[in-house]
C-alpha cells in the first residue's frame, strides 16, 4: 500500500513514558518555551574550533557544551582520566563544584565527547531539579533530558556506529 498511516516504531509503553516525562522535564529544567531554544547540531556554526584530541581542544569543547547545556561554568570541572577498569562516576562532588570525569581513550571522536558531556551535564541539571537518583529510569531520563536541552543529536549519533558510504 502506498498511503499507509504513519506510525511510530516504538513500543506503546515507551511512547507513553516519553509523553509523561517530556513536560515534567521541560518544567524541572526551567526550559520555558522550547521553540526559543536552539537544537545544537554537529556543524561549524555550533562548534567552530578545529577538533584534535588535545587538552586545550577538550577544554574548549567542554566550555562550549557547558554553555549549550545552560550550566554555570564556575560549578563544573573537567577531569581527564587514564582508562579505568571500572567506569568512573558520572559526577564527583568536590567542595562547591562538580568534576565531570572522562577517559582519555574516549577523546578520539568529538561526537562521543559531546554526548558523554551532555549526559553528565543533564544529570547535574536533574540533580539541581531535585530528582530522586534512585529512579529506575534514570539513564533514560538523562537521555531525554539531553534532547530537551537541545543536545540529543549527539547521543543518537554516538550510539550508532558509522557506516561506510
Amino acid at each position: 500500500m502506498l498511503f499507509t498511516k504513519a506510525r511510530l516504531h516504538i513500543k506503546t509503553e515507551i511512547r507513553e513514558w516519553i509523553d509523561e516525562q517530556w513536560p515534567w522535564l521541560v518544567e524541572k529544567l526551567n526550559m520555558g518555551d522550547l521553540a526559543e531554544h536552539l537544537v545544537i547540531e554537529p556543524t561549524d556554526e555550533f562548534f567552530p574550533d578545529k577538533w584534535e584530541a588535545s587538552r586545550e581542544a577538550v577544554q574548549n569543547l567542554f566550555g562550549t557544551v557547558v554553555e549549550y547545556a545552560e550550566v554555570d561554568r564556575d560549578r563544573v570541572l573537567l577531569g581527564l582520566l587514564e582508562p579505568q577498569e571500572e567506569m568512573p562516576a558520572a559526577l564527583l562532588k568536590q567542595d562547591d563544584k562538580y568534576l565531570l570525569p572522562i577517559e582519555i581513550s574516549e577523546l578520539r571522536d568529538p561526537t562521543v565527547v559531546v554526548a558523554i558531556l551532555s549526559r553528565k551535564l543533564a544529570l547535574l541539571r536533574l540533580i539541581d531539579a531535585g530528582l530522586d537518583l534512585k529512579r529506575d529510569d534514570l539513564p533514560l531520563l538523562m537521555d531525554l533530558a539531553c534532547v530537551v536541552m537541545g543536545l540529543g543529536i549527539f547521543n543518537a549519533n554516538a550510539a550508532v556506529p558509522q557506516v561506510p558510504r
